[in-house]
């Protein structure tokens, strides 16, 4: 990612302070994607194994926080989003639902600055950090993209593989 500023040190200090309740309302706003039944399974049940959906988020989300505050190292971020683009590039999602729960970070930052945090500066600070988010976006539909394309390629694999086979019954071979 490119090495841009996050915004004035008091912002970025601003937001680290309220890196938890930015986090909760990011994995809530990003959980109304759900049906209410499975947005309940996946805010209560906390065994990674029975919620892997979860889980993904609950580890992914704190750690794109702190990327997103600091370095914005590309491999890492495409580790985090990984998780949780695979999951939701499988689920019935569009690609902008899939990809959107980036987005709901802006939503829930501006929300944070103006109901908790006393007054940082917000203009060019406020747009260095949204346009850090929008570089989340883009790298997450990168990688809903490929696996997408992974998805189709398996289908197409497959179809092949019973057109050959369905070829063979008809001439009588094995």
């Amino acid at each position: 990612m490119a090495g841009v500023d996050p915004g004035p040190a008091p912002l970025t200090r601003a937001l680290a302070a309220r890196k938890d309740a930015i986090v909760a309302g990011w994995l809530a706003r990003t959980l109304e994607s759900y049906p209410e039944r499975t947005r309940r399974f996946l805010v209560q049940e906390p065994d990674a194994f029975r919620n892997p959906v979860g889980h993904a988020f609950r580890e992914a989300l704190p750690a794109l926080v702190d990327e997103l505050l600091g370095a914005m190292d590309a491999a890492r971020l495409e580790g985090l989003l990984d998780g949780i683009v695979r999951i939701r590039a499988v689920q019935d999602f569009t690609a902008g639902q899939a990809v959107g729960f980036v987005f709901l970070l802006k939503k829930v930052i501006r929300a944070e600055l103006e109901g908790g945090i006393q007054q940082p500066p917000r203009g060019d600070g406020l747009a260095a950090v949204e346009g850090r988010i929008d570089e989340l976006a883009l790298l997450a539909f990168d990688l809903f993209m490929r696996c997408r394309e992974r998805v189709y390629e398996i289908k197409a694999n497959a179809a092949g593989r019973r057109t050959s086979l369905l070829d063979r019954m008809q001439a009588g071979r094995p």
